[in-house]
């Protein structure tokens, strides 16, 4: 059995492809050389937290695509950490309980947020304002396209 040709760089789904992976893997050497109190995992659960507050882990683990059990655990780190707190936790555990930020939690996810501004606003000096503005709406487009 032969293993099928990739696209060479012509192709432009790959070229998106290859961007987006530098793009997160920058990210995550951003963090370690800035040394971040928070991984890339952490402030992407905070930013989900922060921006829908009460939601539950099932919810975390649907908007991501990842499996409810591997939420739980990044869950179980950042409620250890005094980050997120469970609103009347039952027996079961943070599955399924209603989630927000403490007040430790929001002050680390304001001085991360800041932090990966100021490094995304530097990459992004000298592009237009229509060029911003087309480059999130892209973005966004693609982020909100379903998966198969």
């Amino acid at each position: 059995m032969t293993t099928p040709a990739l696209p060479d760089d012509s192709d432009p789904i790959a070229r998106v492809q290859r961007e987006l992976l530098t793009v997160g893997r920058r990210g995550t050497a951003r963090v370690r050389r800035e040394d971040e109190a928070l991984s890339v995992v952490d402030r992407s659960l905070l930013t989900y937290i922060q921006d829908n507050p009460g939601c539950r882990a099932v919810d975390i683990a649907t908007h991501f695509q990842l499996n409810r059990s591997t939420v739980s655990r990044q869950l179980g780190a950042l409620l250890d950490h005094g980050y997120v707190i469970a609103d009347e936790e039952p027996a079961g555990g943070p599955r399924g309980i209603a989630l927000r930020l403490t007040d430790a939690g929001s002050a680390a996810f304001h001085q991360s947020t800041r932090t990966v501004l100021d490094s995304v606003a530097r990459r992004l000096e000298g592009w237009s304002q229509d060029d911003l503005e087309a480059f999130a709406r892209m973005l966004e487009r693609y982020n909100s396209a379903p998966d198969e």
